[in-house]
């Protein structure tokens, strides 16, 4: 098996994560998320999946036309042979596990090795924020991933595991989700829109990956029924802060409202709202509001970003949430 130009694995930067997360939203806000993975554009399901659910994945035809066009991670910044990268996590949310999106910065990715770099993170790499969590069995990496004539390839290399089985740990959906989780990285990594994905394991073709069916190249399911319906984005988990900061996200809740609390253990010390791009439809859009820490004691806090509940929690599943730490300098 060719290894892609990253093995081995690349060596994760802690020092310039966070100025290189911020950069990337920069990025993002600039291009107003037009096309971004999850944050524009109609339903990305490529056409003869649109039934596609978390619960149910789609598998989608590697000729299928997808209705999204090529991402806004092909505009990821770099820093010398450093580049932030998108890596989705399974997250808890009110309406069951979810997918939440964070930027790693890597050294030696460039290019087309944002697709091997975002998905060796996805596989071998622990989330920075400790709320999420990967499923993949210890042992699993990359092989390799490339995309070609409409499709991306992504092979898997076992480590000792059987993948074509969902371990008994593994929940069901949690294995569905880990599945999608894989889709969705590819995607933002190789930043060709909503092609679907062939999975192979040490070179050749699987009809089931953690007990999901995966003969034909799987689509990604419905943005709504896979993503969190609210994700930070900016600040990155532990990121120092002084003066003001500004966060960063992606939403979709009524009205396009969302509200954020700065939290001193459980004691609310600063609060407020925003407004996201929009609202409706089967996607998420950019919102980003300024947090003023002037008069506040150095320490640890907590970011708390939710959609808007206009019910008071007396109907529904409740709204989604999102939290980073920050360091208060």
């Amino acid at each position: 098996m060719t290894q892609s130009p990253l093995s081995p694995r690349p060596v994760r930067r802690g020092g310039t994560l966070a100025a290189l997360a911020a950069a990337s939203l920069l990025v993002l806000t600039a291009c107003g998320d037009n096309g971004s993975d999850d944050s524009s554009g109609d339903d990305p399901t490529p056409s003869g999946s649109s039934s596609a659910t978390a619960e149910s994945p789609a598998s989608g035809s590697a000729s299928a036309a997808p209705t999204e066009s090529a991402t806004s991670e092909t505009d990821l910044p770099s820093k010398g042979t450093d580049v932030a990268v998108p890596v989705y996590y399974l997250g808890d949310s009110p309406r069951g596990t979810r997918l939440f999106r964070e930027f790693h910065s890597l050294s030696g990715a460039a290019g087309s090795d944002r697709l091997t770099g975002s998905l060796s993170e996805a596989l071998t790499s622990k989330p920075d924020d400790p709320d999420y969590r990967t499923p993949w069995p210890k042992g699993t990496s990359l092989g390799d991933a490339s995309y070609a004539d409409g499709v991306i390839t992504v092979d898997l290399s076992p480590g000792g595991n059987d993948l074509t089985k969902r371990p008994g740990s593994t929940t069901k959906s949690d294995a569905t989700m880990a599945v999608q989780q894989l889709v969705f990285t590819a995607q933002a990594g190789a930043a060709k829109g909503r092609k679907p994905v062939l999975f192979q394991i040490d070179g050749k073709p699987t009809g089931t990956l953690l007990g999901v069916p995966t003969t034909e190249p799987v689509a990604n399911a419905k943005v709504l029924n896979t993503l969190s319906t609210m994700s930070i984005s900016s600040p990155a988990e532990g990121q120092e802060v002084s003066g003001t900061f500004t966060a960063k996200g992606v939403n979709n809740g009524f009205e396009a409202n969302m509200t954020w609390q700065l939290l001193d253990g459980d004691k609310v010390v600063a609060d407020g709202f925003g407004t996201a791009g929009g609202w409706m439809g089967n996607k998420l859009f950019p919102w980003q509001v300024k947090v003023d820490i002037e008069t506040l004691a150095p320490g640890d806090y907590t970011f708390k970003a939710s959609n808007d509940d206009p019910s008071g929690g007396t109907e529904g599943s409740g709204p989604d949430v999102d939290t980073r730490t920050v360091v208060v300098r």
